[in-house]
């Protein structure tokens, strides 16, 4: 027997001892008496190993030759002339076997019922360990199931983020269309349990609204962005309305200065700004270098001044937020 099969026949031996009850320190004992065996030069080839272990096995569990001995007596199944008196005969020669006594054919007998015996034990074993796997692979996916359907979430109770999915999420998309920064048939790419996912689209209909609200363009829907995009429609017209009076200075009057960034973002003109800080030297030129090139586009001079006339043409062109 090469060494890397005694080592796994051993392996083997220790695990199948140690699942039929008997204690892992004395099925570790009986793979040691085996070692050593080896070392004082015994032939411990398959049947010596074999015998090792049946001997060892009985002196834990004696009613386990009884076991071993039905598990024999089926392999000869194909003997189906075997009579009461020959079953009873045929028994007492595998317990013959187990004594350890005899001749080689006892040996051979017991080597045959020990490799049986173990073959059934490693089955159990193996098909006790799937069945647990399948039985935890199932509550994982029962449990999955159930957080999946719980997805009536009111509007603005949680903060939305990629792949997730839900109520809340089917009406920010409905707000997200109004405000003509998602497309309706874009919505209707991506589904879970009839609720709309926010996907790639969404995620990028999200941080064209952040940029016309001046808000950082993250991609990511808090609840504070979910209940400014409801509100948004009012919110812009308002502003807008507020700052149509003649003449006002972009540079000088924040009113003008927001609702002239909202309707610039929105037609094209300008990629983003920071409603926070928008009075701050930095974002005022910013807005007012995109006013600059909607009057030129327009054929208009080029003035840091905006009344309602220009107010209107703006907010008449077709978006082209990208």
């Amino acid at each position: 027997m090469k060494n890397k099969d005694k080592h796994y026949l051993r392996a083997l031996l220790l695990a199948s001892i140690s699942s039929i009850g008997v204690p892992v320190a004395q099925a570790t004992g009986i793979s040691e008496n085996i070692a050593r065996k080896e070392r004082e030069g015994s032939d411990a080839d398959m049947e010596a190993v074999s015998e090792i272990l049946l001997n060892s096995v009985l002196e834990s569990h004696p009613s386990f030759g009884e076991v071993l001995g039905h598990t024999s007596h089926s392999s000869h199944g194909s003997h189906t002339s075997h009579t009461s008196s020959s079953h009873t005969s045929h028994t007492s020669h595998v317990s013959s076997g187990f004594d350890g006594g005899g001749g080689g054919g006892n040996k051979v007998n017991s080597t045959k019922v020990a490799v049986t015996a173990l073959g059934g034990l490693a089955g159990t074993v193996a098909l006790t360990y799937f069945i647990k796997r399948i039985i935890k692979s199932h509550a994982k996916h029962v449990a999955a199931r159930k957080v999946e359907k719980d997805h009536n979430h009111a509007y603005a109770s949680r903060d939305l983020k990629g792949g997730m999915y839900g109520n809340d999420i089917d009406r920010m998309t409905d707000l997200l269309i109004e405000n003509e920064v998602l497309e309706s048939w874009d919505r209707t790419l991506s589904h879970k349990w009839s609720h709309c996912k926010y996907n790639r689209k969404v995620k990028h209909s999200v941080k064209r609204m952040q940029a016309r609200m001046g808000r950082q363009r993250t991609g990511k829907a808090s609840t504070a962005f979910q209940m400014s995009l409801q509100q948004w429609k009012d919110t812009r017209t308002k502003i807008i309305i507020d700052a149509a009076t003649d003449s006002l200075d972009l540079m000088k009057d924040r009113k003008a200065l927001l609702a002239a960034a909202i309707l610039l973002v929105e037609k094209g003109y300008l990629k983003s700004y920071d409603a926070d800080n928008i009075t701050s030297e930095i974002e005022k030129s910013k807005i007012v270098k995109a006013y600059y090139a909607f009057l030129r586009n327009n054929k208009l001079p080029e003035t840091s001044l905006i009344d309602v006339q220009k107010l209107r043409l703006l907010n008449s062109l077709p978006n082209k937020q990208k």
